[in-house]
């Protein structure tokens, strides 16, 4: 009896340290379960320097390599999720682009597409890397789209999840709200504003403990003036060089993917995109916002791997 009221009070006080250490000090704690979901998808972090800059950025599976640029005000792990599924096919490398996660982000840097386009090369050859998949979201999408129109030989498929820069698409729920003068959702400065945030880009938004959103909110906070910058810079690019135009001709197959309940980017990017580019598959996912990739990891990995013609997971 002794025995188990002993066992008892070690297994309570193993589990009062992990509330503990949940509530006190979340930051340690938000570390401890993205490793834990990094290593369920087979994903492992590496650094390089490049050009002058540190790149961190995660890899992990075996195949093909395929790689994956995460959006405006994002960071290698939103491909975390999603990579469970892809690792088993394809060898995963997924960078923090500079100016956002854990990689260089000086303030004087020039961030605007064509320059990130020209680092993903930078990149791509320190790696040693000559043929791969090619993957965006967002302004990832943006910036592997110029990529492709730049280095086709280098491509041998592009995969657009609700890119940006599409400039003749129906304005977006954001795109009104800028135009009529409100503040970027997506440029936060306070836990309510990215609560919002989370809640404007998804339909169903995936589980984030309180303190674990607290932590993820007081990054956004601080990196505020950069992603404003970097913003700036985007809808510079925008002015110069739409998406339809990069890609206008393009011979490289290429799946364009996006949720139909998108408020930042419309959907209908999709069927112009279809219409410029001989090789283009358009899959639309239903009841899905911005990050397909996140709100349904597997739903979406399907359509990518049945696109490339290889056996889904079950």
């Amino acid at each position: 009896m002794k025995k188990k009221i002993i066992l008892l009070v070690s297994v309570l006080a193993i589990f009062l340290a992990a509330v503990g250490v949940y509530y006190v000090f979340p930051d340690a704690a938000f570390k401890l379960l993205l490793k834990a979901e990094r290593s369920r998808a087979g994903l492992q972090q590496h650094r390089l320097e490049v050009e002058g800059l540190h790149i961190e950025y995660l890899e992990g599976g075996q195949g093909d390599v395929l790689l994956l640029l995460h959006g405006f005000g994002a960071n290698k792990d939103n491909w975390t999720r999603i990579s469970k599924h892809l690792t088993p096919h394809f060898n995963v490398v997924a960078p923090d682009l500079p100016g956002f996660g854990e990689s260089s982000r000086p303030s004087g840097l020039d961030y605007s597409i064509a320059a990130q386009a020209d680092r993903v090369h930078a990149f791509v050859r320190r790696l040693g890397l000559s043929r791969f998949h090619l993957g965006g979201s967002s302004m990832g999408g943006y910036i592997a789209s110029v990529y492709a129109a730049q280095h086709p030989e280098n491509v041998i498929s592009l995969w657009l999840v609700a890119p940006g820069g599409v400039v003749s698409a129906e304005p977006s729920e954001m795109h009104r709200q800028l135009s009529a003068g409100n503040s970027n959702p997506l440029v936060v400065e306070s836990v309510e504003e990215y609560r919002r945030l989370i809640d404007f880009i998804f339909v169903q938004r995936p589980f984030i403990p309180g303190p674990m959103l607290k932590v993820l909110a007081k990054d956004a906070i601080k990196n505020r003036p950069l992603n404003q910058k970097i913003w700036m810079q985007i809808l510079e690019t925008s002015k110069k060089t739409g998406l339809e135009d990069a890609l206008n001709g393009s011979m490289v197959p290429a799946l364009v993917l996006w949720g139909d309940s998108d408020r930042a980017l419309h959907v209908s990017g999709a069927k112009i995109l279809d219409s410029v580019m001989p090789n283009a598959q358009v899959a639309i996912m239903e009841d899905v916002g911005h990050l397909p990739m996140v709100e349904k990891p597997k739903e979406t990995a399907d359509i990518y791997l049945r696109f490339l013609g290889k056996k889904e997971n079950r």
